[in-house]
């Protein structure tokens, strides 16, 4: 069986798992989810080095960025729950590694042929460093989902069953908290070490492409959320709301640029 289809059905298995805690709050199925999901990240993991040793590119078009982008959501939220343990985000993070993965199981490989310069390690620890501090925006930004919504019903006075089986709204902004600082400075080193490696590789730092132009306005987005987190005293609503604009623009940097815009960072092959 292919191994890419056997990790799917793995975070398939655990978001099964994971969404009969949210609605039974068994823990013993929390773990479970957990304890799979460890397993799906596993085998995720050795295949990443099987395609690394095979001379492939980790992440290239929209399935393998996909791929190797859930492999770090993944593992971030493994990390997360040693500190938080808020295992209702495995309902949410489970889910969407599934559906990260599934690209690489429907679709045909080797369909789109990619620039060499993406095998070189520069690039590669790049695109690595890039993708973890996003892998962490999105945990900030589930958080930041959730902490609305249970702000929004108790002011409402809807204090129904479900909500209890939230993290409280102090842990939520902890946790939003602690994935940003981690995140943005991961971001940071990317963007900069992309920036070398564009000149050594092409000639040039900076082209103004449209990949390029995004990714500084969301590095902007989060350079402000930070400074209001830590110098102004930023906290709760107000973070939370900025923790999910700021992702909005990662996924739209990701796949709407990323797919629409032509370019070295395009998902269609044309570097």
């Amino acid at each position: 069986m292919d191994l890419y289809l056997i990790i799917s059905f793995i975070y398939l298995i655990s978001s099964f798992l994971y969404c009969t805690h949210l609605w039974t709050q068994n823990q013993k199925v929390s773990a479970w989810g957990l304890n799979t999901i460890k397993i799906g990240v596993a085998l995720h993991s050795v295949s990443l080095i099987i395609i690394y040793l095979k001379g492939d590119t980790i992440a290239g078009g929209l399935d393998r960025s996909l791929y190797f982008f859930s492999w770090f959501i993944a593992i971030v939220y493994i990390a997360s729950q040693s500190r938080f343990k808020a295992s209702v985000l495995g309902a949410f993070v489970a889910p969407l590694a599934f559906l990260m993965t599934i690209p690489s199981v429907i679709l045909p490989q080797g369909i789109i042929e990619h620039d060499s310069s993406l095998r070189n390690p520069w690039i590669l620890i790049h695109i690595a460093l890039v993708f973890l501090g996003e892998a962490l925006f999105t945990i900030a930004f589930i958080a930041g989902v959730l902490y609305l919504f249970q702000e929004k019903q108790i002011k409402s006075k809807r204090l129904g069953t479900f909500l209890m089986k939230l993290p409280s709204l102090t842990s939520l902004d902890q946790l939003n908290h602690v994935c940003l600082v981690t995140g943005f400075p991961l971001l940071t080193l990317g963007l900069a070490l992309g920036l070398l490696s564009a000149k050594e590789i092409w000639g040039t730092f900076w082209r103004w492409g449209p990949k390029e132009t995004w990714s500084v306005v969301t590095w902007f987005l989060y350079a402000v959320l930070i400074h209001g987190r830590l110098a102004t005293g930023w906290r709760g609503r107000r973070a939370a709301l900025w923790a999910v604009v700021g992702f909005g623009v990662v996924l739209f940097t990701f796949f709407v640029i990323g797919y629409f815009a032509p370019g070295r960072h395009d998902f269609l092959g044309t570097y």
